[in-house]
């Protein structure tokens, strides 16, 4: 790996390399997948080999491996091995274990980048807007990110009603970033009745102390644009949401001038 780094012609030791990708050691794996890789791309006669080296992979029994292989497999940039990824993304997102299907997601970012005609006609954007409601936070989040790309030219991911009550009603399981995702949704959605902007409002109420600038910033630009017809709500969501900006601005400035790190 390091002569090849260098710049190094090792391709003569393909065949080996394909023989140590069995070993279960990630680390190992890891290194060997970034040697197939590297001369699969730039060498068709080992592309067959290598592509079910990771089809191989993808149906190991550790979890761990076989997102490895789905995510290195997807990796690939060539029309050769589009059927290949097709195949294995496909059955990624119906693994049992939530790591190898948020990897499956972005493996269909992946494809679509690379053949945007493949997605679209096939059943990935039924099956991702299947995943919003998985049990797994991640896997719902990553769906989410995947529809919104892949539907870009459509104005991204449809926003209903239905869906907005969904991920609301979950959205202390989403990590600070992912809060702020699907709140930044609500920008695209007008609530229909008073009743619901009220409820809408009262679910994000807690995120404008919230310790993460994102999800803060998200949800007082909801709450500035859906209390514009009223001046003085208006007024006294922006003065809550300066004074904590200030207040985690002067914590961080604290923190790091006495961190034992810096």
């Amino acid at each position: 790996i390091a002569y090849m780094t260098l710049g190094i012609d090792v391709s003569r030791f393909f065949a080996d390399m394909v023989k140590a990708a069995r070993t279960s050691d990630l680390i190992i794996k890891k290194m060997v997948y970034l040697y197939i890789v590297n001369y699969t791309e730039h060498n068709q006669e080992c592309a067959i080999l290598g592509i079910n080296t990771f089809l191989t992979d993808c149906k190991s029994l550790d979890f761990k491996i076989r997102a490895l292989a789905l995510r290195t497999l997807s990796s690939l940039k060539f029309s050769a091995a589009l059927t290949y990824i097709e195949k294995a993304v496909t059955e990624g997102l119906s693994d049992l274990d939530p790591h190898v299907r948020k990897t499956a997601i972005m493996g269909a970012v992946k494809l679509y980048r690379q053949s945007p005609v493949m997605v679209k006609e096939g059943k990935y954007i039924e099956i991702l807007y299947s995943l919003i409601r998985d049990r797994d936070a991640q896997v719902a989040i990553n769906a989410v990110i995947a529809l919104n790309e892949v539907l870009e030219d459509e104005g991204g991911i449809a926003v209903t009603r239905k869906l907005i009550v969904y991920l609301l009603n979950r959205l202390k399981e989403f990590h600070d970033w992912g809060q702020a995702l699907i709140i930044g949704l609500l920008s695209r959605y007008e609530p229909k009745t008073k009743d619901e902007l009220l409820n809408i409002l009262n679910i994000l109420e807690d995120r404008l102390s919230h310790a993460s600038n994102s999800a803060l910033l998200a949800s007082t630009k909801v709450f500035m644009n859906y209390t514009k017809n009223s001046p003085v709500l208006n007024k006294q969501v922006m003065k809550l949401s300066l004074i904590h900006i200030c207040r985690c601005r002067r914590y961080a400035v604290c923190r790091s001038r006495w961190s034992p790190y810096h």
